[in-house]
């Protein structure tokens, strides 16, 4: 008799921590914003305004794509920037289904080793890709604890089911054995890193041409360091990519920066939207990268 299938106790969480967190979402919206003035606010979004944002949602994936390919061609794989695109934005896609926001990082190594033909390189461009990008937004963390305070411990408490030691135990070895394969290419280290901020800061930016359009004042400087936070909870493991996780920090973040709730959600529900609609196009490219896996699994 064959034993029952266990789910493992990370998938539980991931799966609660989405409930958890739309459910907290939903809560609020239904219960608190006067859905009226929240509607008129929305629909005075320009379309101008709504182009701009897409427009700079998908200048973030160009400079995501060209930190990860100063990795890469660091270490002489053939490959051009339009087919690392492509790869990314497949990626960027399939992570709207899978565990946190990095989710997408599995199919990203799949669909790079057949040009890489290193498991050292394709593991290590990956994941020193995040490492890098992690390390630009640390840089931005001061912004979020000047404005923030002590209030941060209490959207903090919503990783609970995180542990760090556990995840530091799973990955810092392989993130170790990243640094070492590129200890003897330090020019990598500096265009990755400087193509991360660009990479941010557009993303930024289109959130705050949204929130200036619904009439929220506030400072870009102000949504830098939301939009910080944001991320940080975003890449735990406890949610399906940041899903609801995202918009309660958004709300909360923004209402306490003195924006009515109305305004906080509709630029958290309007920015998902937008983010998601930009990644819709890598869809036509995971068949292709599945194929291309596929046939490379095949070849001698």
């Amino acid at each position: 008799m064959s034993e029952k299938k266990r789910f493992p106790l990370v998938t539980i969480v991931r799966w609660l921590g989405t409930i958890l967190s739309l459910g907290l979402f939903f809560w609020l919206i239904l219960v608190y914003v006067d859905w009226k003035s929240a509607l008129n606010q929305v629909a005075g979004v320009s379309v101008w305004a709504l182009l701009l944002a897409i427009g700079l949602y998908l200048l973030s994936q160009v400079f995501n794509t060209l930190r990860w390919c100063a990795l890469l061609w660091a270490h002489e794989v053939k490959i051009t920037f339009w087919r690392a695109f492509c790869i990314n934005w497949s990626g960027v896609f399939a992570s709207n289904f899978l565990p946190s926001t990095i989710g997408g990082d599995g199919l990203r190594m799949l669909a790079i080793s057949p040009y890489t033909g290193s498991a050292s390189v394709t593991i290590g461009s990956v994941a020193l890709d995040r490492l890098i990008n992690m390390a630009a937004m640390t840089c931005l963390l001061p912004l979020p604890l000047t404005l923030f305070g002590t209030k941060l411990w209490t959207l903090a408490a919503l990783a609970f089911p995180f542990n760090p030691k556990t995840l530091f135990e799973r990955y810092f070895p392989k993130l170790v054995g990243a640094v070492q394969e590129w200890a003897a290419r330090p020019q990598a280290f500096v265009w990755a890193f400087l193509a991360a901020w660009p990479s941010n800061l557009a993303s930024m930016l289109a959130s705050y041409g949204i929130a200036r359009a619904l009439g929220m004042e506030i400072s870009f400087v102000q949504v830098m360091a939301v939009q910080t936070v944001t991320y940080f909870l975003s890449v735990l493991p406890i949610s399906i990519n940041g899903l609801g996780l995202r918009e309660v920090t958004y709300t909360t973040l923004f209402v306490w920066i003195g924006s009515s709730l109305e305004q906080a959600s509709a630029l958290a529900v309007i920015t998902r939207f937008l983010a998601l609609l930009v990644t819709v196009p890598g869809v036509l490219w995971v068949s292709q990268v599945a194929a291309a896996v596929a046939g490379a699994e095949k070849t001698p």
